[in-house]
């Protein structure tokens, strides 16, 4: 993921669901009605429910069927660096508990790194080839209005529904591209109940049973309010600051914002979970949090060390609060481990991509930038597995996120699909056995409850949303050509994706290329499938057109253009391909005049090729106003060559008193000072 839903705004305790446990669900087509569920009286704010946790609760008796039960915790952006860290300094006990008393493993994600579209794979066990899910919003079928990514998009059955078709009971809060909800036998709560991206939109379809809607619409309504105490143990300033400021921001850019913001929607999504959980106690409860990585997009650039881009002052004031958020999902994490033990489950959880916390953390590329956020998430996340059936002692392992819908199912004893491309994680239990393959998703049938349609007001409200929290850009068309048939249509972005996926994963060019040519019809001048087609050229040997392609997508928008060319002539450079390399600074100092680096580069390379006025001519213009040494140097060197002994002496001197101690550097002054000056 992405940085999305985490600025979820707004929502606290829940009391939502049936005195009793909510029974087994049927559509329309079925026969009977119904069920329903009585939410529970509503109850006046309580502290934050990290701070508590029922004094005494019913546990579940037995262990359903001698199967025990599952508690699946999707936190999103977990990452092994942090994590370790604050275990190690005793921030976060219970995970260290967890991992110590359990097992774990690095899980490799897949590109794109998006939370809709690796969540969805989570879930199901397959690619979003398969699943279809491959973007934040998606196409109505019949007037080509871009609307909410739904789980109309997705083609296959989850765990959930080959789970509740087999009889087991199932719960289900927050999960990605959910909504509607979908009719099980247990609960299902989708993830329009995020008041950030659906804040005022029409709610029909939040909850399954319907009843519980009005309990979701209370928590949102309510239960949300962060105060300005709770933000002091995350941020280092005093309470009357952060009054002031609060009070003067609007936009979730601001920091004490969209820090009250992931605090609020935490709470609200672990009050749901939790509550309903308790209540209902299912054979498979799947609760998805986002603000873990939500965190992470707005201050993974403010923990130490700091960074050379951060403010002193920023710096100062919000260097805890990534700590302090953890320590509290360590806390929610123990009211979970809780549960686990007192009804004999297994707890698994897991990420669906690393973040960047340490060197690797880029200045140049914002976290919150739609562009480049995603150029803070690592590639490999988490999984890790506590309670019944569970080894212990055994060294970090590794898997992928295809492996985790299969090792649930393998836990319920569920057979899985003959598509699914991962692998039960069977080194980390005891008894577990490898689930049998059948055509599991043709014999599922999953049924959702009625929904809203939503207007194309309330779309591009959606959208704005999405605009506000760095998804889209603002120049995306909001309706494209009706596509027809019953499932919504792909966008553009979608069919980008999915020609990255084929790309990357499937290593299918024709189709890829396809795929991104399908984005370009759809949206003409869009950068990412120029910038897509360049590196699948690129990799083909066709090297002219990649070139092409590449400038393209930099003048269309293509994040970073100057870095990316400054990439793209290094590939080629240590590739052997010295025209190519050149190719690209020469167009790249023409499209780009002021940028210094590629100008530098540029002359570097005449240099070499023993054209030292053309080197001069490439870097000159930086010479009044450079403080760069490796540009006066460069610039030294190139008047050397030209017989300019005495600028030259100048420029090694000036790079010196910048930055003494380049033994290099001190070395050709030294023998440029016992060189006699050449007499015209």
């Amino acid at each position: 993921m992405t940085i999305g839903r985490f600025l979820a705004g707004g929502a606290a305790v829940l009391l939502l669901a049936s005195a009793g446990a909510v029974g087994c669900g049927r559509s329309k087509e079925s026969a009977g009605a119904s069920p329903k569920a009585t939410p529970a009286p509503a109850s006046p704010p309580t502290a934050g429910i990290e701070t508590t946790d029922v004094a005494s609760r019913n546990p579940r008796a037995g262990g359903g069927g001698g199967r025990a039960p599952v508690i699946w915790l999707g936190l999103d952006g977990l990452d092994w660096e942090l994590l370790d860290r604050l275990a190690a300094e005793g921030k976060m006990p219970n995970w260290k508990k967890l991992t110590a008393e359990g097992y774990s493993a690095s899980l490799t994600s897949f590109m794109p790194v998006l939370s809709p579209i690796v969540w969805t794979t989570v879930a199901t066990g397959v690619g979003p080839d398969v699943h279809r899910v491959l973007d934040f919003q998606e196409v109505e079928a019949k007037t080509g209005q871009k609307v909410p990514i739904s789980g109309d998009s997705r083609a296959v059955p989850a765990v959930w529904n080959v789970a509740s078709a087999a009889g087991l009971k199932v719960g289900v809060v927050g999960w990605w591209a959910t909504h509607p909800a979908e009719e099980v036998t247990g609960f299902f709560v989708t993830d329009h109940a995020s008041p950030i991206l659906f804040q005022g939109l029409p709610r029909a379809g939040v909850a399954y049973p319907v009843s519980l809607t009005a309990g979701v619409e209370q928590i949102i309504a309510r239960d949300g309010r962060v105060s300005d105490a709770d933000l002091v143990p995350y941020i280092d300033a005093p309470l009357s600051e952060i009054t002031s400021t609060r009070a003067g921001a609007r936009g979730l850019e601001n920091p004490y914002v969209a820090l009250a913001s992931i605090l609020g929607a935490t709470r609200v999504q672990q009050r749901i979970a939790r509550d309903l959980y308790d209540r209902n106690l299912p054979d498979l409860m799947a609760f998805y949090l986002e603000g873990t990585d939500g965190i992470g997009h707005v201050f993974a650039s403010m923990v130490p060390p700091r960074m050379e881009c951060v403010s002193e002052e920023d710096f100062r004031r919000f260097h805890g609060a990534v700590d302090a958020y953890y320590a509290l999902i360590d806390k929610l994490l123990g009211q979970w481990m809780r549960r686990a033990e007192e009804d004999g489950a297994t707890l698994v959880v897991n990420s669906d991509h690393g973040f960047k916390w340490g060197a690797d953390r880029p200045c140049e590329r914002s976290s919150l930038n739609p562009a480049t956020a995603a150029f803070w998430h690592r590639l490999d996340g988490v999984f890790a597995a506590w309670g019944a059936r569970v080894k212990r002692g055994l060294p970090r392992g590794k898997a992928t996120v295809y492996d985790v819908a299969p090792t649930i199912s393998a836990l319920l004893g569920l057979p899985v699909d003959r598509a699914v491309r991962g692998a039960a994680i069977r080194s980390a239990f005891t008894d577990l056995a490898v689930p049998p393959r059948k055509d599991v998703f043709a014999a599922t049938v999953v049924r959702r409850v009625q929904a809203e349609a939503m207007s194309d007001k309330d779309a591009d409200e959606y959208a704005k949303n999405l605009r506000n929290l760095g998804y889209l850009s603002g120049s995306e068309p909001t309706k494209l050509a009706p596509t027809g048939g019953t499932r919504p249509g792909l966008t553009d972005g979608g069919w980008n994706n999915l020609g990255v996926y084929l790309r990357e994963n499937s290593k299918d060019l024709k189709a890829a290329e396809a795929a991104f040519r399908k984005a370009l019809e759809l949206r003409p001048g869009y950068a990412s499938p120029q910038f897509n087609l360049a590196v699948l050229c690129r990799s083909r040997g066709q090297d002219a057109e990649a070139i092409d392609w590449l400038f393209g997508s930099l003048a269309a928008g293509h994040a970073d253009p100057e870095g990316t060319v400054l990439r793209w002539f290094g590939e080629y450079d240590d590739a052997g391909k010295a025209a190519r390399a050149r190719e690209v600074l020469e167009r790249g100092t023409t499209a780009y005049p002021a940028d210094e680096r590629i100008g530098r580069e540029l002359g570097l390379v005449r240099f070499q090729a023993k054209d030292c006025e053309g080197a001069l001519v490439a870097v000159e213009r930086f010479e009044p106003s450079t403080k760069d040494p490796d540009t006066l140097n460069a610039l030294a060197l190139f008047k050397t060559c030209l017989g300019r002994r005495d600028e030259a002496l100048a420029l090694f001197q000036k790079s010196l008193r910048i930055k003494p101690g380049q033994p290099g550097v001190q070395q050709s002054l030294n023998l440029l000072q016992q060189t006699q000056p050449t007499s015209h």
